[in-house]
C-alpha cells in the first residue's frame, strides 16, 4: 500500500519531514565528525531545500486543480519514498564503532555500490524541487479565467520518415537467451493487437520488453515506439501526456484539457503504425477501479483506466504490450488472447547472464559455484543481476554469496538496491522490494490470499497438497497468488509450489511483523488436522505428500504448551511412517523429542506418555547399538507397560516387543510369555479375528517354532488359516496372513519346496500391496531364496541373493543386505566354497559391528560364524582365537549354560584338537560336559577321541560305556573305542565280546584296530530371521 492511501496525504507530508528532518540531523552530526560517507555529501544541502518546500506547499492543496493535486500527491509520494529510501541506505553504510573488521569493509563496499542510488535519488528530489516550484506558481495564474495558454516546449525535430522512440532505457548490450519468449510475443501479434507478459516480480519482463522495442524499431524505422509507465495512475498521465508532447497534438498543453482522452482517440484512429508498451500494470484497482475498489481519479469517474487502452485500431499492424505481475490485468488487457507467463531462466540462460554482469575472467569462476548460487537464486534474473552486482563491487566470493542467502543475511543482501539503467528509475529496483509490492498489493485486496501465502512460506515449497490447507476461501486466494505468479500450480491445481526465493522473503516479513510463531503454529494445526493417526497402505500416499512438510514442521520451535503437544503428537505419526519406510534414525530422533515433551507436559501415568515410551522403547531395541542399548530398550518398554491400561494398544504393542527382545536375550519363558500376554490383549480388546489379534498370533507362532516347540508354533499358524476368512482385515491381508502361515508351517516341517511356493506368492502380493524395494518384499524375497538353497539350489540361491543385494544397496534397512551375504556364504559352505564364504563372513561381521558395535549378541554370532568358516577350512589358529572372544562374552551375557555357550567351547575344544593339543582339547570338553544338564552324545565322543589320542584308557572306558548304554547316532563308535580301552587294562573278556558283536555288524575288512581320530563338529546352528509385520504397528493417543 503506497503512503498516500496509507497514511492520508497530510499525514504523509509530516511522516516525510519528520524523516528529512532526522537524514539531515544525522548527516549534520556526522559532518561535523568528518565521518559523513562520500554518497551523502550533496544530500546536506539539498534535503533541507526539499524538505522547506514540501512543507512551504501543503497549504495549497486545497485550491489546487484535480490534475494538479494528483501530481502533487504523487511529487509527495515519489518525496516520502525516497527519503525511506535514504534512510535505510544510512543506516547500512554508516560504520558504527562495534562493527568488525569484515563489517567495515563491507560496508565501505555497500557505500561505493549506493552511490549510483543515491545520486538517482538526488537528481529525482531537484526535479521535485522544480515541479513543487511551478505548483507554487500555478493556483495564481488559474485564478484567472481566461488564462493564456503557456508556449510549448521546444520539441525535437523528427521527419515524416522517422517514427519516435520513445523508450526511456537503453539496450542491453549483453542481453541473453529468451529467444523463445519474443518469438512468442510476434507470433502472438499476428493474431492480435494486444500481447500481455506476466511473471513474478524480477523475472525479465521489462527487459524482454525493452528487447522487442529495439528489434521492433530495426524492422520498423518509420513506427513509433511509446512507452508508458502504468504502475500508478499519475505515472500513466505522465506518460500519455509526453506522447502528446512528442506527437504535437492540439492542446497537449492546455491544462483544462483531457490527455488520456486525447492520447487514447490518437492511438485508436491514427494510420501510423506504432508499438505501444504499458510497463508494470500491475495494480488491478486502477485499471477497474469500480469493480476493485480503487480510490484514484481519472478525467472521467465513469471511466477507467482499461478504457484508455487502444482496442480497435484502424491500422491492424499496430501493437500494445503489456507487462504485469497480476496475471488477471494480463487476462483482462490481452482481450481474447492469452497471455504470455514468463518463467525464470533456463539454468544455462541464467549462467550466461551472470557471466555477462561479473568482470572476472570467466575461466577463473568456479563454475560449480556458479550453478550452486544460481539454483539458489531459482534462475530469477533481477536476483542473478544483483548478486553479480554485489559480488563483482564488495570483496565478497561466490561461495560467500551463497552461503549468506541460506543463512541469516538474506535480506541484506537481496533487499540492496540494484544500479541498472534498464530499469525504472522509480521502480525499486532489487528482487525482495519488487515482491513487497505485489504483496502489499495482496493484503490490501484479499487479506486472505495473503494469509495463505504467510502459511505457505512455513511449510516445504516444493509441493504443498491443496488438502493441507485449512484456510478460510482457499481456492480463490490460491487463483489471486497465483495470478501474481508467487505460487505454481502443480498435479491439476491439487498440489502448489512457491519460489525459494518468495519464501524466504515472506518469512523475512512476518519475522519484522512478530508474526513468524503465530503462522508456526498455524502451519502445525493444518498438518495436525490431516495427517492419519492409524497408518495402513491406503493411507500411504497422503503420508508420503506430507513427509517433507512434517520435517519442516518439526524444526521450528514451539512456546505455548498446546502447540508443543500437537507437535507431539505429530511426530508420534509420523515416526510410524518412517518405521514402515525402514527410516529408522529418523523414527527414533522424533520419538525421543515427542517422549521428551510429554515427559514435561503430562501427568506420569497418562496414556500418551505410555504410547511415546514404548515408541521410542520399539525404536531402542531396533537400533541398538550395544548391550546398554538393550537395557535401556528393556526399561522403557517394561516402564510402557507397567503404566498402560489393560486392554489397551499400548499394553498390547509393548508386550509384543518385549517378547522380541527377551527371544534375542535366549530368555525363552519370557518371551512366550510376552507373546501370549500380546495377543491375548488385542482378543480381548479388538475380537477374536482382528487384523492385530491375528498378526500377534503369527509372531507368537513363530516364537514357539524358534524356541524348539515347533508342534506348537504350526497347531497356531492352522489356527490362524482357520480364523483368516473371517478377519476384517482387507481381502489382500487376508491372502498375506494365509500365506504366511502356510509357509511358516511348510518350513517348520521341512518341506522347503512347498515354503518356496507359498514364498514366491508373497512376493507377488507384497509387490502389488506396497512396491518391488518395499522392506516385506525383501524379507520375502530373501525367504524365499532360503528355501531354494534348503532344496540344494545353491547356484540358483546365490543369483537370487545378490540380486536382491544389488538392489537394496542403498536401502536404509541394513540387515537386509546382511541376510542376502548370510545366504550367499551359506551356499558357499554347503558348496565347500570355504575361500569365498570367508570373504562373505567378513564382510557380514564388518557390517554388524558398524551397526550394532562389537558389544553385541547378533554381532558375536557373526563372528562365531566366521570362526566355523575357518575350523572347516583347517584354520585352526583363527578359529580359535574367535571362539575364545565369543565364550568370554558368552559367558557373561548368556551365561554359562546357554547352548550357545556350549557350542562355542566345544568347537574350541576341536581347534585343540586339530592342532595336536589333546589336553587343552581334553580339558575343554569336559568344560562344556560339566555345564550340560544332560550330557550331549556328540560332545562326549569327541571327548573320547582327545582321551584315546591322550592313552587315558580307564577314562576312556567309563565315558565311552556312558555313550554305548544309552541310545544315540554314536553307539558304534562307542563300542570301538569301549573295547579299546578293555583291551589295554587287560579286561580281555568283555572286550571280545564288544569285538564280536562289532564283526556281526560291519565288514571283515574293517580295522577294528584304527585309532578313534575322527571329530564330530557341532551341527551349523540355524539363524533363521522373524518375519517381518505386514499391518504397522500404529501409535495413537
Amino acid at each position: 500500500m503506497d503512503p498516500i492511501t496509507a497514511l492520508g496525504l497530510a499525514s504523509a507530508i509530516v511522516t516525510f519531514i519528520d524523516i528529512g528532518t532526522k537524514i539531515t540531523k544525522r548527516l549534520k552530526e556526522m559532518s561535523e565528525a568528518g565521518d559523513v560517507p562520500e554518497v551523502f555529501r550533496d544530500m546536506r544541502t539539498r534535503l533541507p531545500l526539499v524538505i522547506s518546500i514540501v512543507d512551504s506547499t501543503q497549504h495549497l492543496t486545497e485550491i489546487l486543480s484535480p490534475q494538479a493535486r494528483e501530481a502533487f500527491e504523487d511529487i509527495v509520494r515519489q518525496c516520502f519514498e525516497q527519503v525511506t529510501q535514504l534512510h535505510e541506505i544510512l543506516k547500512k553504510v554508516t560504520i558504527m564503532k562495534g562493527d568488525s573488521r569484515l563489517k567495515r569493509t563491507v560496508k565501505a563496499g555497500l557505500s561505493l555500490v549506493e552511490e549510483g542510488r543515491v545520486q538517482r535519488i538526488a537528481t529525482s528530489l531537484r526535479d521535485n524541487v522544480q515541479l513543487l516550484t511551478f505548483l507554487n506558481v500555478s493556483p495564481a495564474e488559474k485564478a484567472s479565467p481566461k488564462a493564456e495558454r503557456r508556449p510549448s516546449e521546444p520539441l525535437p525535430s523528427y521527419t515524416n520518415a522517422t517514427g519516435i522512440f520513445l523508450v526511456p532505457f537503453s539496450r542491453d548490450e549483453h542481453f541473453v537467451g529468451r529467444e523463445d519468449n519474443l518469438k512468442s510475443i510476434a507470433s502472438s501479434f499476428e493474431t492480435q493487437n494486444r500481447v500481455a507478459i506476466s511473471g513474478i516480480g524480477g523475472v525479465g519482463k521489462s527487459q524482454i520488453a525493452i528487447e522487442y522495442c529495439y528489434r521492433y524499431k530495426e524492422s520498423r524505422d518509420d513506427a513509433h515506439v511509446l512507452w508508458v509507465y502504468g504502475g500508478n495512475i499519475a505515472r500513466f498521465y505522465e506518460g500519455y501526456k509526453k506522447i502528446a508532447q512528442l506527437l504535437e497534438m492540439p492542446g497537449w498543453d492546455d491544462p483544462e484539457a483531457s490527455i488520456l482522452g486525447m492520447v487514447s482517440s490518437w492511438l485508436k484512429s491514427t494510420t501510423r503504425q506504432y508499438l505501444l508498451v504499458v510497463d508494470n500494470a500491475d495494480n488491478i484497482e486502477d485499471w477497474w477501479p469500480g469493480k476493485y475498489k480503487s480510490g484514484a481519479s481519472l478525467d472521467d469517474p465513469s471511466k477507467n483506466l482499461s478504457e484508455y487502452l487502444p482496442d480497435s485500431v484502424n491500422n491492424s499492424q499496430n501493437q500494445v504490450l503489456i507487462t504485469t505481475r497480476d496475471n488477471r490485468v494480463a487476462k483482462r488487457l490481452a482481450n481474447k488472447g492469452k497471455p504470455i507467463t514468463l518463467q525464470p531462466m533456463s539454468s544455462e540462460e541464467a549462467e550466461a547472464l551472470f557471466l555477462s554482469k561479473v568482470g572476472e575472467e570467466k575461466s577463473n569462476l568456479d563454475k560449480p559455484e556458479v550453478r550452486m548460487l544460481l539454483e539458489e537464486l531459482d534462475h530469477l534474473p533481477l536476483a542473478v543481476s544483483q548478486a553479480a552486482a554485489f559480488i563483482e563491487e564488495n570483496p565478497v566470493s561466490i561461495a560467500q554469496y551463497t552461503n549468506a542467502l541460506q543463512g541469516e543475511d538474506t535480506e541484506e543482501f537481496l533487499y540492496e538496491e540494484l544500479n541498472d539503467s534498464r530499469r525504472d528509475g522509480k521502480s525499486d529496483n532489487c528482487v525482495f522490494r519488487t515482491w513487497k509490492l505485489s504483496y502489499d498489493q495482496i493484503k490490501q485486496q484479499k487479506p486472505y490470499a495473503a494469509d495463505l501465502l504467510c502459511l505457505l512460506a512455513m511449510l516445504d515449497r516444493q509441493s504443498v497438497p491443496k488438502f493441507l490447507l485449512k484456510v478460510p476461501e482457499v481456492s480463490t486466494s490460491l487463483g489471486v497468488l497465483q495470478s501474481f505468479n508467487l505460487v505454481t500450480a502443480r498435479d491439476n491445481s491439487q498440489s502448489f509450489q512457491i519460489h525459494r526465493l518468495v519464501q524466504r522473503f515472506v518469512q523475512l516479513s512476518v519475522q519484522e511483523d512478530k508474526t513468524s510463531q503465530k503462522w508456526q503454529e498455524t502451519a502445525l494445526t493444518c498438518l495436525s488436522k490431516v495427517y492419519p493417526t492409524e497408518i495402513g497402505e491406503a493411507e500411504w500416499p497422503v503420508c508420503d505428500a506430507l513427509a517433507p512438510h512434517v520435517h519442516i514442521i518439526a524444526s521450528y520451535k514451539y512456546t505455548t504448551s498446546e502447540a508443543r503437544l500437537e507437535l507431539a503428537h505429530l511426530l508420534c505419526w509420523a515416526a510410524d511412517f518412517d518405521i514402515e519406510r525402514g527410516m529408522y534414525p529418523q523414527a527414533l530422533d522424533r520419538a525421543e523429542q515427542s517422549l521428551k515433551i510429554f515427559r514435561e507436559l503430562v501427568d506420569e501415568h497418562d496414556e500418551r506418555l505410555a504410547a511415546a515410551t514404548w515408541l521410542y522403547g520399539r525404536l531402542r531395541y531396533y537400533q541398538i547399538q550395544s548391550t546398554s542399548d538393550i537395557d535401556v530398550a528393556v526399561e522403557l518398554l517394561q516402564k510402557a507397560l507397567s503404566i498402560s491400561h489393560y486392554p489397551s494398544l499400548n499394553f498390547a504393542e509393548s508386550a509384543f516387543e518385549l517378547a522380541h527382545l527377551y527371544y534375542d536375550q535366549c530368555n525363552e519363558e519370557l518371551c512366550l510369555e510376552m507373546g501370549q500376554a500380546s495377543f491375548e490383549c488385542w482378543k480381548e480388546l479388538e475380537g477374536p479375528n482382528s487384523v492385530r489379534m491375528l498378526d500377534n498370533m503369527h509372531d507368537y507362532a513363530l516364537e514357539l517354532a524358534m524356541l524348539g516347540r515347533e508342534d506348537e508354533g504350526i497347531a497356531m499358524w492352522q489356527e490362524i488359516v482357520e480364523r483368516c476368512p473371517a478377519s476384517n482385515a482387507i481381502e489382500n491381508t487376508k491372502t498375506v496372513y494365509t500365506y504366511r502361515s502356510m509357509a511358516g508351517i511348510a518350513e517348520f516341517q521341512c518341506d522347503a519346496a512347498m515354503a518356496e511356493i507359498f514364498y514366491a506368492k508373497l512376493i507377488s502380493l507384497g509387490e502389488a500391496i506396497y512396491y518391488s524395494e518395499h522392506i516385506h518384499v525383501y524379507d520375502y524375497r530373501l525367504s524365499h531364496a532360503e528355501q531354494i538353497m534348503r532344496q540344494g539350489r545353491l547356484e540358483e540361491a546365490t543369483q537370487l541373493s545378490k540380486a536382491i543385494l544389488a538392489s537394496c544397496y542403498n536401502n536404509s534397512e541394513w540387515r537386509i543386505a546382511a541376510s542376502c551375504l548370510q545366504t550367499i556364504a551359506e551356499c558357499c559352505r554347503l558348496n565347500a566354497g570355504y575361500s569365498e564364504e570367508q570373504t562373505y563372513r567378513l564382510r557380514i561381521l564388518e557390517l554388524h559391528e558398524t551397526k550394532l558395535g562389537r558389544d553385541h549378541k547378533e554381532t558375536y554370532g557373526a563372528m562365531e560364524a566366521l570362526a566355523d568358516c575357518y575350523l572347516s577350512s583347517s584354520n585352526h589358529s583363527e578359529a580359535k582365537d574367535l571362539y575364545q572372544k565369543v565364550i568370554s562374552w558368552r559367558n557373561f551375557r548368556l551365561g554359562p549354560s546357554h547352548p550357545d555357550t556350549l557350542r562355542a567351547i566345544e568347537c574350541l575344544a576341536i581347534c585343540h584338537a586339530f592342532q595336536g593339543h589333546d589336553a587343552e582339547a581334553e580339558a575343554a570338553y569336559l568344560d562344556a560336559v560339566n555345564r550340560q544338564r544332560n550330557n550331549d552324545a556328540r560332545l562326549l565322543s569327541n571327548l573320547c577321541s582327545s582321551l584315546w589320542n591322550q592313552c587315558k584308557w580307564e577314562a576312556l572306558e567309563s565315558w565311552s560305556r556312558q555313550i554305548y548304554e544309552s541310545d544315540n547316532p554314536y553307539q558304534s563308535r562307542a563300542r570301538r573305542s569301549l573295547a579299546t580301552a578293555l583291551e589295554q587294562q587287560g579286561k580281555m573278556e568283555e572286550a571280545f565280546e564288544l569285538r564280536a558283536g562289532s564283526l556281526a555288524l560291519v565288514a571283515p575288512n574293517d580295522d577294528l584296530l584304527e585309532p578313534l581320530s575322527l571329530i564330530q563338529n557341532p551341527p551349523v546352528r540355524d539363524r533363521r530371521r522373524f518375519g517381518r509385520m505386514i499391518h504397522p504397528r500404529t501409535w495413537s493417543a
